[in-house]
């Protein structure tokens, strides 16, 4: 693993879309996860949006999000096909090549997984021209999947070559999610990995969960939860897991600070990952002779 494997998402930083991407190229990263938002909402057109992200220098991570997508019925089901073939649209001008789908929270979504299987496969073939992958997430909140497991459960079920799971650190740490479940995820159906840490201890009630997790964030090895999140980048590297991982932290009070400042707090996270968590299983290189040559 080396600093090129982390990136940053782009609602983690405030400001224009130019500056965020300058910020984020300026602090070291070579690629981030666009929210769709950041495009269509560009002040001057959606095509402005897409020459900043084409111009940055930066690889896309990946698009995000799609939700409330699979389970529905009727008109509900073409309406949400339209808005998905408009997100694929935008995530190939980009040059991505993943879509984020989060799991369906809508109360009139069914929860047959047959039925949540047949709609992502549908959405994976829409992607499959274009070179995108669909990454399914697991949602808490969500009505149809809940967690990383079931989601690679319907995703097994769909078995579509560009489908996998996008699996969010959050959700694991805040739920207590045995490490051990990692194991029932065959690595390469994890298409993106999501990281951040957060300062309560722990979460005593659904509202600590959506408040910390909307507004509360912050970056690896800032948090009240280092340890557990060192155990969960380490138990992925060992079942294998190889792709991106993204810093997935949506903070409010970042949001009132310049996004160069938390560009560098984000840069701080990934050398924290390599260099002391990582290079327990994966030295980085030269770093043992140097400490070698260190004197005493």
């Amino acid at each position: 693993m080396n600093f090129n494997d982390f990136g940053i998402d782009s609602a983690s930083l405030a400001g224009s879309l130019e500056n965020r991407l300058q910020a984020a190229r300026k602090a070291g990263f070579s690629h981030v996860m666009i929210s769709a938002a950041d495009i269509v909402g560009h002040p001057v057109s959606t095509s402005a949006g897409v020459d900043a992200i084409l111009k940055s220098g930066l690889r896309v991570t990946g698009l995000e999000a799609l939700r409330d997508f699979e389970g529905l019925t009727g008109k509900m089901h073409e309406y949400k096909v339209d808005v998905a073939k408009s997100m694929l649209t935008l995530c190939h001008r980009i040059g991505g090549r993943l879509l984020l789908t989060e799991a369906s929270a809508s109360v009139h979504a069914m929860v047959d997984p047959d039925k949540i299987a047949a709609d992502l496969r549908k959405l994976a073939f829409l992607a499959l021209p274009m070179g995108i992958r669909i990454a399914f997430k697991g949602l808490s909140t969500s009505r149809t999947v809940k967690n990383f497991a079931q989601a690679s459960e319907v995703v097994a079920l769909a078995n579509c070559p560009n489908l996998g799971v996008a699996i969010d650190a959050f959700d694991v740490i805040s739920a207590e999610v045995p490490l051990d479940d990692l194991e029932t995820v065959f690595a390469q159906q994890i298409y993106l990995v999501q990281l951040s840490d957060f300062m309560l201890q722990e979460v005593r009630s659904s509202e600590d969960e959506v408040s910390s997790a909307s507004h509360f964030r912050v970056f690896p090895g800032e948090g009240a939860h280092s340890d557990q999140l060192s155990k969960f980048v380490l138990k992925l590297e060992e079942i294998g897991y190889f792709g991106d991982y993204s810093f997935d932290v949506y903070n409010s009070d970042y949001l009132q600070m310049p996004s160069e400042a938390i560009a560098l707090r984000a840069r701080r996270a990934a050398d924290w990952l390599g260099e002391t968590v990582l290079r327990r299983t994966l030295p980085v290189p030269n770093m043992e002779r140097l400490r070698a040559l260190r004197p005493c």
